[in-house]
């Protein structure tokens, strides 16, 4: 098996990767086996270095943080770097931004009034859906006993809808509630 190194210039360039037998025998006599190297205008490896940094006069690969610096990482909302780790904390719901300076999610008011009032529609098309179930869960319990059929199961399908109904009712009540609130507070 042969030994590889990387020789990068002093932009940090891949400009080749040459093998030796081992590293001693290429330390021993770098020319032979990597006759473009030049002492002091460029830099062995003997890894492969993807995002190359040239420091004090060595290359090295570069920290999350120097790649995050030169925009070789990009943050994404929730991320932030802590002891040279992106950590990540995930968006707690649909109506927070991520505050990059202190490194949390917080509540925006208009995106979160917006959602209520989304939401409180989505129940209210909900709740005129099962209205009009019942409807023709009630007539059809009328034809039904008009024909003399069993009607057990229509009559428990319309307690079901009603009950459906009135938890509907109850949350939409407690949207327009906590509507009221946030409108109040975005007009402040």
């Amino acid at each position: 098996m042969e030994f590889k190194i990387y020789l990068y210039s002093e932009r940090g360039e891949l400009l080749g990767i040459y093998l030796a037998p081992t590293q001693e025998q290429f330390e021993s006599d770098k020319l032979k086996y990597c006759s473009e190297f030049k002492e002091g205008e460029n830099y062995i490896s003997y890894t492969e270095i993807i995002n190359p940094i040239i420091e004090n006069g060595e290359i090295r690969e570069m920290t999350i943080s120097e790649k995050i610096k030169n925009k070789i990482i990009i943050l994404k909302d929730g991320e932030f770097l802590e002891n040279n780790e992106i950590k990540k904390i995930e968006k707690p719901d649909n109506y927070s931004i991520w505050n990059k300076s202190k490194n949390k999610w917080e509540e925006d008011k208009i995106l979160k009034l917006q959602y209520l009032k989304d939401l409180r529609y989505t129940k209210q098309q909900e709740y005129v859906k099962y209205k009009k179930e019942l409807e023709e869960k009630n007539n059809e319990k009328k034809e039904f006993e008009q024909l003399g059929f069993d009607i057990t199961e229509t009559e428990e399908r319309i307690v079901e809808i009603s009950s459906e109904m009135d938890l509907l009712k109850k949350e939409i009540a407690k949207l327009n509630k906590e509507i009221k609130i946030i409108e109040k507070e975005v007009k402040k």
